[in-house]
């Protein structure tokens, strides 16, 4: 026959609230209680506040979650205006390397050119 049995905890002022079940237990030969949270007292109201039906803590980490998502989105918008910046520069460091072997290569043309002109020239020695 369950009963329903009410723990106060003196460090945090909260009293929990349990579904007891008498268990026997034949090694010991007593009998012991099986207890099921059920939630907790509204310490104004004295109504109770029913439990999620899940194990841990999630009142705390909900708070938790949400500043996170707030920090996470104004990191990432901060992040991609850093990728747009560095594809920029980027693009402008790409088009200076290509004027830079357009010039290499008309230098190598020149000295090309006068490599040659000496190659023809006569030697006087």
């Amino acid at each position: 026959m369950p009963t329903i049995v009410q723990h106060y905890d003196k460090k945090t002022g909260k009293t929990r609230v349990y579904e007891s079940t008498p268990h026997y237990d034949p090694v010991t030969k007593q009998s012991r209680p099986k207890r099921k949270y059920l939630g907790t007292l509204d310490p104004e109201t004295g109504e109770l506040i029913p439990s999620s039906g899940r194990r841990g803590r999630t009142s705390s980490s909900k708070n938790v979650t949400a500043t996170e998502d707030s920090t996470t989105s104004a990191k990432i918008t901060d992040l991609q205006n850093t990728i747009s910046e560095k594809e920029a520069e980027i693009a402008s460091l790409q088009s200076e390397v290509k004027d830079l072997k357009a010039t290499i290569r008309s230098y190598e043309k020149v000295c090309a050119s006068i490599l040659n002109a000496l190659g023809k020239a006569p030697c006087d020695l």
